[in-house]
């Protein structure tokens, strides 16, 4: 129906009426036109109202068009009910977004939440799955809420504080020293839409342990119960993607860490951006400084450049120099950051130098866990808009990145 009547308007065979208003009221209707059209000045007024029908219909169409897709492909989207709030932020750029995974939709609801619905036949692993890879994607933590007002604020509060960041803060030789703060912040990625239609839909998944694994390690404030969870990830990886694909003859775990070491360095991850305004905020806190142009940077490009240097700075430390990365890697994330009983051997919180050179072991880790992710789910490879300036324009940035340093 719409697509006949869309036609007729088109060719002219069908007139769009409205009342008579006299010439003097015409500004009114054009004022009332361009709160969601952009109208024609040099055109008429029946023309710039027929040329908003035809921009309605196709609205309509394209609605409809999205609506008899999801009915077909997703049709457990209408019968899946409200189940509970999601915290402690957005999980999406967009917020007429639909995530959907399998059977489960999270959308927006109240306010700035959003929630998650499903049905009777949802199982929780499903439910779970489509967190844990949004978690992923976001390189944020986040959960479902309960029924437990306190217990939901104080994850709140834990999870706010987490910033995948401090992994690059932490490079800096006088971070703990530093009094000046780089309003640097994470990104929501903006994911592809299926189709054109405000629909994210995530392909099935033979490994959602995988996202589950990745999105603990999220949750662990500090570098060395960070580093544990991120091996973790690791292993899962040597399990299902090293071993398979390697075939070694003898298992070796320093190897495999060798081998993802230099994968790593090529490979197109998912990206991840920040944004660096080029500013600081002045030690008084009462100036803040431009001193670069703003840009968007992706994170695991970053975190690249950050191990080219890494590497450098254990070849001439006085006992790392003596090992290779994937010595250094284990000797860390495996044996001196899991237990305890060594000793000295331990790895302790000594924020001066230990906690430094877990947090630059991560960074290995990080990289990897993120690699294996993909491998293992090649689905997902291309889910992500790389292209900046569709950032700039959602965040109305352009007069920003115009600014040159002071």
């Amino acid at each position: 129906m719409y697509n006949r009547i869309l036609k007729n308007v088109k060719n002219g065979s069908v007139k769009v009426l409205y009342p008579n208003i006299p010439n003097d009221k015409e500004e009114y209707l054009y004022g009332v036109l361009e709160r969601s059209f952009q109208i024609n000045r040099e055109r008429s007024l029946d023309e710039n109202i027929s040329n908003f029908m035809v921009e309605k219909l196709k609205q309509k169409i394209h609605e409809t068009n999205q609506e008899l897709y999801i009915l077909k492909n997703y049709p457990a989207r209408y019968i899946n009910t409200f189940s509970t709030f999601i915290g402690p932020n957005s999980v999406s750029k967009y917020r007429k977004d639909l995530i959907m995974y399998k059977d489960v939709t999270i959308m927006a609801t109240e306010s700035h939440s959003y929630s998650v619905f499903y049905n009777e036949k949802t199982t929780e692993n499903t439910k779970n799955a489509l967190l844990n890879i949004l978690a992923y994607f976001n390189g944020e933590p986040t959960f479902y809420f309960t029924e437990h007002y306190d217990f939901n604020r104080k994850l709140s509060d834990l999870y706010e504080q987490f910033d995948l960041l401090d992994m690059l803060r932490l490079r800096k030789k006088d971070f703990f020293d530093s009094k000046h703060k780089e309003p640097f912040h994470l990104e929501l990625p903006i994911l592809k839409q299926k189709n054109g239609y405000n629909r994210v839909c995530f392909e099935d998944s033979s490994h959602e342990y995988i996202f589950e694994l990745y999105h603990a390690s999220l949750k662990q404030f500090e570098s060395l119960p960070r580093c544990v969870f991120l091996y973790r990830i690791f292993e899962y990886g040597v399990e299902k993607h090293y071993q398979p694909l390697i075939r070694p003859q003898r298992y070796n775990l320093e190897d495999a860490l060798n081998y993802y070491v230099s994968e790593i360095m090529t490979h197109t991850f998912n990206p991840l951006y920040y944004v660096d305004f080029g500013t600081y905020i002045s030690n008084d806190g009462n100036e803040v400084v431009r001193k670069r142009k703003a840009k968007y940077v992706n994170f695991t490009s970053k975190l690249k450049e950050e191990v080219k240097k890494i590497k450098k700075e254990w070849i001439n430390h006085p006992y790392l120099k003596n090992k290779n990365i994937g010595q250094i890697l284990y000797g860390t994330g495996r044996n001196a950051a899991a237990h305890g009983s060594s000793g000295r051997g331990n790895v302790r919180y000594d924020y001066s130098m230990n906690y430094k050179h877990i947090n630059d072991v991560n960074i290995f880790l990080e990289l990897i866990a993120r690699y294996v992710i993909q491998k293992l789910n090649p689905q997902l490879s291309n889910m992500v808009e790389r292209r900046t300036e569709y950032y700039i324009k959602h965040n109305n940035y352009e007069e920003i990145f115009k600014q040159e340093k002071d």
